[in-house]
């Protein structure tokens, strides 16, 4: 596991870290000089399988036997298939839904895409300040159902509050690349 997490690490820092001389906005609305670009780690061949990998074998350490794992559209997608397609390997087979930000306006004019079943894991790429997982959580437990925990690819470390509603969880944690990000910005300043 160690050198599964290690070659992610090393392919975010290549592809899912941006860096620039100017701020960036973050869907938080607060201003930043780097970006974590996970959806194009998690759109990556190569990464995708090291986070299914990964992702199931952290959810079913921390969380036990877990029948579904969901999201918010569109960040969670990938992940959302990716433990799903590992867990049919794995004899802990889970089903996996998304939750969209609108109620279509046609067909069924769902909320939920997919299927849920007890006991449930949130999944995203990036929390920030956690507020997408909140509209997955709510709108998980209005359909009735019961959150197990959250676990994410990276927790930017920005007090987020989540851990006071749920189990919080991430495979890495931007102190992981805070040094490389830091060498980065010197090296934009030259």
């Amino acid at each position: 596991m160690l050198q599964k997490k290690q070659v992610l690490q090393d392919i975010i820092k290549k592809k899912g870290i941006v860096v620039r001389n100017r701020e960036i906005t973050l869907s938080s609305g607060e201003k930043s000089f780097y970006y974590y670009d996970l959806k194009k780690v998690s759109l990556d061949p190569g990464a995708i399988n090291q986070i299914g990998d990964l992702l199931l074998e952290e959810i079913l350490l921390k969380f036990g036997r877990v029948k579904s794992i969901g999201g918010m559209a569109s960040g969670a997608v990938p992940l959302i298939a990716a433990v799903i397609m590992k867990s049919t390997n794995s004899n802990s087979y889970m089903t996996g839904f998304y939750v969209r930000k609108e109620r279509k306006t046609y067909g069924l004019q769902k909320v939920i895409e997919g299927k849920i079943i007890e006991p449930v894991v949130i999944v995203d790429d990036v929390i920030t300040t956690g507020n997408s997982i909140r509209e997955v959580i709510n709108a998980v437990k209005g359909e009735g159902f019961d959150i197990r925990g959250v676990f994410t690819l990276l927790d930017r470390e920005e007090n987020h509050g989540l851990k006071k509603l749920v189990d919080c969880y991430s495979l890495f944690r931007h102190s992981d690349f805070s040094s490389y990000i830091n060498e980065q910005l010197e090296r934009k300043k030259e």
